[in-house]
Parts: structure tokens; C-alpha cells; sequence
């Protein structure tokens, strides 16, 4: 079917020919050398901590770990989302993005093997999982130590993750059949499940925004913490999808069949999560200050001091300022090396953002070189999940070819 469709005008002036099995290959083994080299460095440069501060080596290798995962979670978890979220809602910017998304999503089987040193190591992480003894006579305090027991927390893991497994899966199992030429209720299978599957992702997300982040200062309270989560994981994994599809846009199925039109709309979508996200944080920091109550205002004072000051401004200037200004200009929007910049930019402010979130629950005594553990993290976990990605994306064609919305959104001028 895809040689009866003849794409319209290309929004590039050149335009190459499909992606090779060797240059797939080439970014596979790329990713590989990278997850590699994260790993060793991240091994080498924990140690090196280990040593430095004997009590809480361990915690800051895992803390570093999490910083990580937590960015490839998002990357992952926000594909799932925004894959049911284009069923749901229709649109041609999603039929360009289907593949790249449930790639994304498929993401999520490694990331649940990846989360096993994460699990063995709750009590190191969590100073309240598995420090219950004796057991509180309080009953909010009973209801908490079961909560946060690690049992609870694994179990609760496992949940979550069946969950997310299971709609990635079932979302690229009717996709295939699609594929296939099977009959015309799979986008009808689709568009039933994508609804309760977004909320799905928002219980879920919640309770392990919770387990995970939140617990690690486990006398904080914020109700608006996990739907700011959950925007920015959504903002994560709508970020990389965009990157990965400017990065493919000159080369065929993409070339000559996104225009303009479609480029304004990928821009548009970028600018309203962006704004959505400055929303929630700035709820969040007003709700607190407006508060001023003692077990919530900790969290804020900690990052706002010793440096952190300095972060806050950085996000505030990068990961909304800078990109709302950029992104309300049509040409920006447009081009799509412009546009590029801004996504590839907003990836990098995700990890700082997470970074911001997690490592100031840590005393680092002085030390101020953690981060690069955060980044050797980052890059192992990275480099298997980019692996897999590819993976998973070059076995496929690169757009839906059996939908039948393609044809209309391939001849629109």
C-alpha cells in the first residue's frame, strides 16, 4: 500500500532515501558502546565515592541510579501516554509519531529488569522501608509502615509495571495486525482501550511517583507532586519521540510528507506541555508558600539553598522562559533544525529537573562531583534502553501504512 501513496511536497529542500540496516545497526552498536562506558564509569566513579564517604556511598550510588532511571522511565512511560492519547484524540501528528511511540513504549520491558538493584535496595534508599521496629501504636503511622514496608513497595512494583507492560504490549500487538491487513476493528480496539488506559497510567503513576521520589523524604507531603510527575514525564517522552522523528524527517517515509502544517502542530503540542509543566510547578511552590506549614516547606528551603538556589533559576530560565518565547514563533516551529534544538534542549532540562528533585533528599557532606554519577546512570541506562528502542523500531515500517487516516494526512497541502 505504501507505493500507492505518493507523499506531498517535502518541507526539506533534499531528501535521502530510507534508513539502511547497516546505519540502524550503527546507532545500535553506538548505544551499546555508550550503556558500556556509562556503566564502567559509573561502577569506577562509585567506588571512588564509596570511599570518600564510607556512610552514605551506597545511598548516593543508588540516589544516582534513580536520577537515571527516572529520566528513561519518562521517556518511556510518556510514549505509552501520548500512543493513547493519539487514538483517543485523532490527529495527523500522531499517525507520524504511532511508531517511534510504541517503540518508546516497548521501552518499559527492560526498564522493569532495570529496576531490580532499585528494589534491593529500598532499605538503603528509603530511610523508613524496613525501619518500622517497633511498630508504631499511631494508626496513620501503622497504615504508613505497611505502605512503605519494602514488601508493599515490591509488590506494588510489580503492579505497576504488569500494567504498563500489558497496555505497551497489547497497543503493538494490534498495531502489528493492522499491519497485517487485519480487519478494521483493531483501530476500534485501540481507541476503546486508550481512554481507560491513560487513566490507568494516572493511578498508577501516582502511587509510584509516591514510593519512589516522594518517599525519599518521607516527612514531605505535596497532593500535587505526582500530576507534576506525571507532566513531566509526558513532557519527557513527547520530547524524545519529537527528536528521534526531526532526526528521521529527511529521510523517506518522513521526507516530502511533513509539512508545514504538521511541523506547526508538533511545535504547538511542544509549547502547550511546556506551559503545562510551568503550571503545575508553580502550583505547587504557591500552594506550599500560601501554606507555610512545617512538614511541607523543608523541601523548598532544601533546594534553595547551598547551590541549589542557582539550579532553580537555571530551570526556571531553560526549561520554560527560553523555550515558551522560542516556541510562539512560527519560524522556530517550522524548521526543523530549529525545532530540534528547542526538543534536544528540553530533554537536557528534564534530567536537570529530575536531578533537582532527587539529590538534594541527600546530604552530599561537601561533595560536589555526585552529579557525575547521575550522569554515568543516566548513560548506561540510556545506552540498553536507546539499544532496544532501535531495536524495536527498525523491524517495522515507519508509518502506519493500513491506517485508514494516512492517505488523507499524505495528500493535505
Amino acid at each position: 500500500m505504501s507505493q500507492a501513496i505518493t507523499p506531498a511536497t517535502s518541507l526539506e529542500t533534499s531528501q535521502r532515501g530510507e534508513v539502511t540496516a547497516a546505519e540502524w545497526a550503527r546507532v545500535r552498536r553506538t548505544a551499546l558502546l555508550v550503556a558500556v562506558v556509562g556503566a564502567a564509569a559509573f561502577v569506577l566513579l562509585g567506588l571512588i565515592h564509596w570511599f570518600l564517604q564510607r556512610d552514605e556511598g551506597p545511598k548516593q550510588l543508588l540516589v544516582s541510579y534513580l536520577v537515571g532511571y527516572n529520566y528513561w522511565l519518562g521517556s518511556a512511560l510518556g510514549g505509552l501516554v501520548f500512543l493513547m492519547l493519539q487514538y483517543v484524540t485523532g490527529g495527523a501528528w500522531g499517525l507520524f509519531l504511532r511508531r517511534i511511540l510504541e517503540a518508546s513504549a516497548s521501552m518499559i520491558l527492560p526498564l522493569a529488569v532495570l529496576f531490580v538493584p532499585l528494589i534491593c535496595g529500598l532499605p538503603i534508599v528509603y530511610e523508613e522501608y524496613g525501619h518500622w521496629t517497633p511498630v508504631p501504636t499511631e494508626p496513620k503511622l501503622q497504615f504508613k509502615a505497611i505502605w512503605l514496608s519494602a514488601p508493599a513497595v515490591t509488590l506494588k512494583a510489580i503492579l505497576f509495571f504488569a500494567c504498563w507492560i500489558g497496555l505497551a504490549y497489547l497497543f503493538r500487538r494490534w498495531s502489528r495486525q493492522q499491519e497485517e491487513g487485519a480487519n478494521g476493528r483493531i483501530l476500534e480496539r485501540c481507541e476503546t482501550l486508550g481512554a481507560p488506559g491513560i487513566v490507568i497510567y494516572a493511578l498508577t503513576i501516582t502511587f509510584a511517583s509516591i514510593d519512589w521520589v516522594m518517599a525519599l523524604e518521607p516527612d514531605w507531603y505535596s497532593t500535587i507532586f505526582p500530576a507534576m510527575f506525571a507532566v513531566g514525564q509526558l513532557l519527557n517522552g513527547y520530547a524524545f519521540a519529537l527528536t528521534v522523528l526531526l532526526l528521521l524527517s529527511d529521510r523517506k517515509p518522513f521526507a516530502g510528507a511533513i509539512q508545514p502544517a504538521h511541523m506547526r502542530d508538533f511545535g504547538s503540542l511542544l509549547l502547550a506541555f511546556v506551559m503545562f509543566w510551568a503550571y503545575m510547578s508553580f502550583s505547587q511552590f504557591l500552594l506550599i508558600w500560601v501554606g507555610n506549614l512545617p512538614e511541607e516547606t523543608p523541601w523548598y528551603l532544601l533546594r534553595s539553598r547551598g547551590g541549589w538556589q542557582y539550579v532553580v533559576g537555571f530551570i526556571a530560565l531553560f526549561h520554560f522562559a527560553v523555550p515558551f518565547m522560542l516556541l510562539l514563533l512560527r519560524d522556530i516551529k517550522e524548521h526543523r533544525r530549529r525545532l530540534l534544538v528547542v526538543a534536544v534542549g528540553l530533554l537536557i532540562m528534564r534530567f536537570i529537573d529530575l536531578l533537582w528533585w532527587i539529590e538534594p533528599s541527600l546530604n552530599h557532606h561537601g561533595q560536589y562531583f555526585y552529579w557525575l554519577l547521575d550522569l554515568a546512570a543516566w548513560a548506561a541506562i540510556g545506552g540498553l534502553c536507546v539499544w532496544w528502542f532501535t531495536g524495536q523500531l527498525r523491524g517495522r515500517p515507519l508509518l502506519p501504512w493500513n491506517d485508514p487516516y494516512l492517505a488523507e494526512v499524505l495528500r493535505h497541502e
